[in-house]
Order: C-alpha cells, then sequence, then structure tokens
C-alpha cells in the first residue's frame, strides 16, 4: 500500500476512536498572539487552515471576522468541526481535499495556516508540497507553520538516526530550526521561530511573510 494511502487510514482510525492526541478545540498561543498583531493591520480578508482537523483554527478566525476554510482529507473531521462550530456560518467554510491539490485559485488568501500537515509530507515531497501551497498566499501574506522539532520523542527510549519515521502506517518528519529558511526562504521573509518543548512533545512554530508585497 502506498504510505499516504496507509497514512489516510491512519488518520481516519484516529478520528473514529478519539485517541489522536492533538488538541480539539481552542486556539494556539502563537495564533492567538498573531491574531494580536495582525488584526489592526487587516480586519478582514481569506484565512485558509491547511489540514483544519476539527477545525479549531477556522473557527477562531471565522469569529474575529475573517473569511475562513478549514481543509481536511478526514470526513469525519469535518463533520465534527461543523458541529463544533458555534458563530457566523456565512464566515466558515469547510472543504475537503488534500495539501497535493488545493482546490483553489492563485491569491486567493491573506493568511495560511498549517499546523501539523508538513510534519506528514515526505522529504522529497517538499517541492511538491510547496508548488501546491504557496502559490494561495497573496504577495505580503502570512503563512502560520507548526511542526514536530528535532527534540519530539513519540516515547523515552527513542532514538533517531534520521530526521523522519515511518510507522504505525503513517510519516513523521522532524525540523531543525534552520530547515525553514531552506525550505521557505526564496518565497518568504521567515519572521519569527520558536520551539516548544512539553515532557517529549516538541514543536517549532514558525511565523513567515510571502516575499512580492505590493
Amino acid at each position: 500500500m502506498d504510505l499516504y494511502e496507509s497514512q489516510k487510514k491512519y488518520f481516519e482510525t484516529a478520528y473514529k476512536n478519539g485517541a489522536h492526541g492533538w488538541p480539539v478545540t481552542g486556539a494556539s498561543g502563537p495564533v492567538v498572539q498573531f491574531l494580536k498583531r495582525f488584526q489592526p493591520e487587516q480586519q478582514n480578508g481569506r484565512v485558509l487552515d491547511i489540514g483544519c482537523g476539527e477545525g479549531r483554527h477556522t473557527a477562531f478566525f471565522a469569529n474575529a471576522g475573517y473569511q475562513a476554510v478549514g481543509l481536511d482529507y478526514q470526513t469525519l473531521a469535518l463533520a465534527r468541526a461543523a458541529s463544533f462550530f458555534e458563530g457566523d456560518s456565512a464566515r466558515f467554510q469547510l472543504v475537503q481535499g488534500d495539501v497535493f491539490h488545493l482546490p483553489f485559485l492563485p491569491g486567493s488568501f491573506d493568511v495560511m495556516l498549517d499546523y501539523g500537515c508538513l510534519h506528514h509530507v515526505r522529504r522529497r515531497d517538499t517541492t511538491a508540497y510547496l508548488r501546491s501551497v504557496v502559490p494561495l498566499l497573496k504577495p505580503g501574506g502570512y503563512f502560520l507553520l507548526c511542526c514536530f522539532s528535532e527534540h519530539f520523542k513519540h516515547h523515552a527510549d527513542e532514538h533517531r538516526t534520521r530526521d523522519w519515521v515511518a510507522h504505525q502506517g503513517h510519516y513523521d518528519r522532524f525540523f531543525r530550526r534552520d530547515d525553514f529558511l531552506k525550505i521557505f526562504g526564496k518565497c518568504f521573509d521567515v519572521l519569527e521561530i520558536k520551539e516548544e518543548r512539553e515532557a517529549l512533545y516538541a514543536f517549532y512554530y514558525v511565523l513567515m511573510k510571502k516575499k512580492g508585497e505590493d
């Protein structure tokens, strides 16, 4: 079975049994802080939440007055996102699709988020990811990224000799601080990189701005 097909089944099972372990409601701290900075600059616009899951960040931007679109390839995740949302439904849209085939026109969004998608994209497919994602953001638009740090561990005894693992039917990639400039530097100004560690878990939060602002 293709790794991405296996991975899709892995997440389908995770949503079915509810034991996936990631937050379901409430925006992450870096997203809340971003909005505090961004809202005085631009009080409306379109936001795309890639791999939105149960839609916590999609809902956050919709309730802040933006046209928010949540995209995921899991129907159960989207159904839960719809059931959890309480707000103006005209500002909240859910779309089924995957990151390599995003059904939007170039320049459609002012802000894009990827909270947990890129670290499940194989290294060799990074270029395909960028080719799909980058054109959708307007010049001067913001990209918020959250992904596994090199310090992330699945269990206390985990020892890795490379920056990725394929296990339990899915793929995890782990990033170093200097990876973001290498991957995104051609198209983005990297404004901020923060690492957050809690017990075995470690994530990078990255804020970027697309080059070519008018």
